[in-house]
Formats: C-alpha cells, sequence, structure tokens
C-alpha cells in the first residue's frame, strides 16, 4: 500500500513514552536478508488444515483446457475460522471410504507465517508447486474496510491480510518499549482490537492518534527492499486469540490419548 512506502521514506517515529520524536533514520543499510525476514514473520502463527502427518489439506487449481492445475492449501490467519472450516468439512458425507477415514484425521495446525513465506518463495518458480491461499480473519478484514471508509478511501474489498499501525499526530508511527529486553519496537498488529488497546495508552500523549490500515504484502515488501535502519525495529506482533487458541489447541492434544503402537 502507498501509505506503507510512505512510512518507509518520509516519516519519522512517535514514542509512546513521551520522549522527543524520533527523525528520520537516514543512514543507509542494507535491508533485511530473507533469514530476518522470516524470523521476523515467524513471531506469527497461521494455521493450516493437516492430516495427523502434518501434512496440509490441499485442492486443484482450475487447469487450462480441462486438465488439473497446481495442487493449493488454505493458509488461515485465525485459528477459530479454521477450526470451523475444518468441522464444515467433517459433516459432509461421502461414500469412498478412503475420503472418510481421511476427514476423520483432519486438525488444525499451527505454523510460523515465515515457514509458510519461505515455501511460497521456493515454489514460486515451479508453476506445478504447491500454492498457498491466504485467508485473513475475517473480523480483521472487515475492520480494515471500516477504518480505509473512514479516513475517505472508496474500497469494497480487501486482497491481502490487513495490519494495523498507530500514527500519531502526523509525527511518525508510534513505537514502545518491549518488556523482555526494554527495547525500542514498532509494533504492527495483526488484530485491530490489539492495536486499539495500544491506541488508548497513548491517547493521552497524542489526542489525535489514530489507527492506520497496512497489508503483509507492503510490509514484505518494504522490509526486503528498502534501506532504514530502523525497519529493525518493526515487530509484527501475532493477534492474542490466536495465541490464546495455540493454547487450546496443545491443552487438547495432551489430553488425547496416546494412539496404540501397530
Amino acid at each position: 500500500m502507498k501509505s506503507f512506502v510512505r512510512w518507509g521514506t518520509t516519516l519519522g517515529l512517535a514514542t509512546a513514552t513521551l520522549l522527543a520524536p524520533v527523525s528520520i533514520i537516514s543512514t543507509p543499510v542494507l535491508a533485511l536478508s530473507e533469514a530476518e525476514v522470516i524470523k521476523k514473520l515467524n513471531d506469527t502463527p497461521c494455521f493450516l488444515i493437516t492430516n495427523n502427518r502434518g501434512l496440509p489439506l490441499t485442492r486443484r487449481l482450475p487447469g487450462k483446457d480441462g486438465k488439473k492445475g497446481a495442487p493449493f492449501t488454505q493458509v488461515f490467519m485465525n485459528g477459530r475460522e479454521a477450526q470451523a472450516f475444518m468441522e464444515q468439512l467433517r459433516k459432509q458425507k461421502t461414500q469412498d471410504p478412503k475420503m472418510a477415514a481421511m476427514i476423520k484425521e483432519l486438525r488444525v495446525t499451527a505454523v510460523g507465517l515465515g515457514d509458510i513465506y519461505k515455501k511460497f518463495r521456493e515454489n514460486a518458480k515451479d508453476p506445478n508447486s504447491l500454492k498457498f491461499a491466504f485467508q485473513p480473519g475475517q473480523e480483521e478484514v472487515k475492520g480494515a474496510i471500516a477504518l480505509l471508509k473512514q479516513q475517505g478511501r472508496k474500497v469494497e474489498k480487501f486482497f491481502s491480510v490487513p495490519l494495523f499501525m498507530i500514527s500519531a499526530e502526523g509525527k511518525g508511527y508510534v513505537s514502545v518499549k518491549r518488556k523482555s529486553d526494554n527495547k525500542e519496537i514498532i509494533p504492527l498488529y495483526f488484530s485491530k482490537k490489539d492495536a486499539q488497546g495500544l491506541l488508548q495508552r497513548v491517547k493521552k500523549q497524542y489526542p489525535k492518534a489514530k489507527v492506520e490500515v497496512g497489508d503483509i504484502d507492503g510490509v514484505i515488501a518494504v522490509l526486503r527492499k528498502k534501506n532504514d535502519k530502523w525497519l529493525n525495529n518493526v515487530v509484527l506482533v501475532a493477534p492474542s486469540d490466536s495465541l490464546q487458541y495455540i493454547n487450546q489447541l496443545q491443552r487438547s492434544n495432551s489430553a488425547q490419548p496416546p494412539k496404540p503402537k501397530r
């Protein structure tokens, strides 16, 4: 998105701790390496429908001349929506015993977004390799569209995974100190609700602060191509709901009795 590209070239940063606004960092450095991008992305979980061996459920894209196209799998950003999709599949009746057994084994598996991105990059050159269809959380998409409309944008659909960041009175984007290491970070939220939590914290210092909308494709492009030192401070913040869902998955898996050995 243009707004995120503009952020990476013309805006400074505002701090949530009432320090003076940080000026634009103009010292050129190398853009983030692929390994660094993957590491940043892996802080965020996404969810696949897999069998009990971790192999993703796939379908085929329509090909040319009636031929089957490349396989693709859905990547859910919201674990509960992945769960709902899986349960709908389980309700489907089939006379094929192999298909019925396969559906019965389906489960939701959490993986790092960076691992999906890495595989996506590896498969990009092969038209017949596995493709990934991202399914952003529906509430986040609705929230992104609503915010964009409030800001005067004419938009009816959102074709990427939305991200939410806090801007402060034209001074840049809000940074905060991370509790674990006291490092200054610039949080980009996958959850509008989580972003609004930070917005409420900074409103006293910056009454005109607001949530702005970006997207994951624009963020990745900036991380890979821009030579700005402060990009090292960008942190993708996983939705609190996703982390709660992963805890629920772990409790559920640990409560299941071990399968008998064959």
